[in-house]
């Protein structure tokens, strides 16, 4: 009996010593296209700490809304051999050959409100159709069917780019609601300053004739709202989306009228989710997703009147 045992002994020494029986460290890349967008640094931060939580080796990256950036940063994941890579809100389509050798490698890659790619494994995202109507909808039923907007808009990004032509397609019904000027945010580290430029030289020329502000997300509606604020307009109705404590702060004291509330930190948990299930149960995509490619997630409109406690 003695024998056995310290035969059983040694050979458990010797499997652990080659990583028999131990739990495999799970290494994630993340990568977000600008961290100085609070949306992406809401889904990031909350990511970082739910794979900390899981003793996970996360590697958290930003893009800095450099496409090319995104590209390296993407084949630097696939030259380490990660387990797993999840992306917010970026730009698949453009950066395809980096992310075809990820897909070539079996390496699964889990997209956040990036659109859905073929090869990826789901997006997870809110209907930004549905974001774009609620949003649209109210401002033109708070300004009554008529006025004077001003649109911010943001091209470069799926998500947003759709909010934006449900908005388009939304004054169709609405003959009496002039657009006083369309702006497009270009994707750089200063486009917030760059949208306060342009909020300005709208406000010199319009001044109260500005009755509505529809923003493509929340960061510009603050903006907006800074600067009309300071020009005196506290009449116009900003509307955006995400849903950032900013923006119910604001909303409270009457500086922007509504937002659609995204639930980044429940998709941050649900790459996590999916990435548990790949890295470590060992799922295939079909067991993981249930054959589902994109994950939507529930964006309620937030107002005075439904602000959360």
């Amino acid at each position: 009996m003695k024998r056995t045992a310290v035969l059983l002994a040694a050979i458990a020494v010797v499997l652990a010593a080659a990583g028999y029986g131990a739990a495999k460290e799970i290494s994630v890349g993340f990568i977000a296209t600008n961290f100085s967008a609070e949306a992406q640094a809401r889904v990031a931060n909350s990511f970082e700490k739910l794979a900390k939580d899981k003793g996970w080796d996360v590697k958290m990256l930003n893009s800095a809304g450099s496409i090319e950036t995104q590209s390296n940063q993407l084949e630097n994941l696939y030259q380490m051999k990660v387990d797993a890579v999840v992306m917010a809100m970026a730009h698949p389509q453009e950066i395809r050959p980096a992310l075809d050798k990820l897909v070539e490698a079996k390496i699964p890659v889990i997209t956040i409100d990036s659109g859905y790619v073929d090869g990826v494994v789901a997006d997870i995202t809110a209907d930004n159709f549905a974001m774009g109507a609620k949003a649209s909808t109210f401002l033109m039923d708070t300004i009554g069917g008529q006025g004077n907007i001003i649109v911010i808009k943001f091209e470069k990004h799926y998500g947003t780019r759709r909010r934006g032509k449900v908005l388009d397609v939304v004054l169709t019904e609405y003959p009496g609601v002039k657009i006083l000027a369309e702006y497009s945010v270009v994707a750089t580290k200063r486009f917030m300053d760059d949208t306060r430029a342009a909020m300005e030289t709208y406000a010199t020329r319009f001044g109260d004739q500005i009755d509505g502000v529809w923003c493509a997300f929340d960061q510009l509606a603050y903006v907006a709202g800074d600067v009309l604020q300071e020009r005196g307009n506290k009449k116009a109705v900003i509307v955006g989306v995400d849903g950032n404590q900013e923006t119910f702060r604001r909303i409270g004291a009457g500086q922007m009228a509504a937002t659609v509330a995204q639930p980044f930190e429940a998709m941050a948990g649900k790459a996590i989710e999916l990435v548990n299930a790949l890295a470590v149960e060992g799922k295939t995509v079909e067991e993981a997703t249930g054959g589902r490619k994109i994950f939507y997630m529930d964006a309620p409109l937030i107002d005075r009147t439904s602000l959360p406690e």
